[in-house]
């Protein structure tokens, strides 16, 4: 557009305020035809978008090659417009990609997470129901007694109501009641109920437990993170590992005291009950679990050692990879440590491993209260 400065109505600075502002004329190239050479009326120019100046009297050859010039200009800006409209149309797609695939990549990586950890539960199913039946066990030879004592106290009271007041205070009839007291065991019973009762709700607590246990390292972790005790969280997964740990090893707690941290606590537990499984894997007849847990410069540490066989220096540099395994086909997925170390990793924190060949190992994981990215 080729615009006279001095207009009636309207001058060209006015007109190209408003060919600038508008955004369907923003990019046409504007020249200001002026017999005003002043530099103030050249700033003004300037100040509301003009793209050239040009004075009069103008040369015709002078406007053709200024004008060619914008010209050219123009259609290099059109070139590169189009080109960043197509490269954003590009990148936008390609942002949609990515994120179905990384949300593809976080439901892969939960699935993997949840097989392993049934694998695990796999693992341990017989222990788990060896030590449910336990007390399953006892409470139902407490439940039969109770039964039988129950059948005793009836006959005793029956006895007791055919008995008439008034012989009560006679000798003979008192004498032969505390007879059949003494051959029912009457006494012994009542103690006994007590005792029984105490033992089946113990029973009955220790089943609940497990069971709870159990189903909160079963399922599926929570969305966002939450406040946990880690110290808790290990007396929950050593109670699900119980049965694995008792008949070979002698387990020892060593808590510190710890506050609270914001985590994954399912994913933490997974992590602690693939060490403890390996602790336990790791030694052949009889030995000793460690747990240990302590704080230092904000960072909670955990530590489980055993006294096993250790772990040769060639094997424990590939430990942590996916699928290595030393153990015996079906016994193993290889993935245990490699799916712990990302858990930790995730959490901002990481596992470490010391071992001797024929005097144990032990595995140190560190959790910083306070991390970079604490929605990771």
């Amino acid at each position: 557009m080729l615009l006279d400065v001095i207009m009636p109505g309207m001058d060209g600075f006015e007109v190209c305020r408003y060919l600038k502002e508008d955004a369907a004329t923003r990019f046409i190239p504007v020249v200001l035809l002026t017999s005003l050479n002043e530099k103030a009326m050249r700033l003004q120019g300037i100040g509301v978008g003009a793209d050239d100046f040009i004075s009069k009297p103008y040369d015709t050859t002078e406007i053709l090659l200024r004008t060619r010039n914008l010209l050219m200009v123009k259609r290099h800006h059109d070139f590169i417009k189009e080109h960043s409209r197509v490269l954003e149309q590009q990148v936008r797609l390609r942002t949609e990609e990515l994120e179905k695939a990384f949300a593809e990549l976080k439901s892969t990586q939960q699935q993997m997470l949840q097989q392993e950890k049934m694998a695990t539960i796999g693992q341990l199913t017989a222990g788990i129901a060896h030590e449910i039946n336990n007390p399953i066990g006892f409470i139902a030879s407490n439940v039969a007694t109770l039964d039988k004592y129950c059948d005793k106290l009836l006959k005793f009271m029956e006895a007791q109501q055919k008995t008439p007041l008034s012989k009560f205070t006679d000798p003979e009839a008192s004498e032969k009641l505390q007879e059949l007291r003494k051959q029912m065991k009457i006494d012994h019973i009542v103690k006994d109920i007590s005792e029984m009762n105490r033992e089946t709700m113990e029973g009955v607590e220790r089943i609940k437990s497990i069971v709870m246990d159990l189903k909160c390292f079963s399922r599926i972790d929570e969305a966002e993170q939450k406040l946990a005790d880690i110290n808790q969280c290990l007396e929950s997964t050593l109670n699900i590992a119980h049965n694995e740990l008792k008949y070979k090893t002698r387990t020892t707690r060593d808590y510190g005291e710890l506050p609270q941290l914001r985590c994954y606590p399912q994913q933490l537990n997974q992590v602690f009950m693939n060490l403890l499984v390996n602790a336990a894997q790791a030694i052949d007849t009889k030995g000793e679990v460690t747990v240990r847990t302590w704080l230092e410069d904000d960072v909670i540490n955990v530590s489980v050692s055993d006294t096993g066989s250790g772990i040769p220096e060639e094997v424990r540099a590939h430990i942590f990879e996916p699928f290595f395994t030393t153990k015996e086909s079906g016994k193993g997925t290889g993935l245990g440590l490699s799916i712990s170390k990302e858990i930790i990793k995730n959490h901002g924190g990481e596992i470490r491993v010391s071992s001797e060949p024929g005097k144990g190992s032990c595995f140190t994981v560190s959790l910083p209260l306070e991390r970079a990215n604490p929605d990771q």
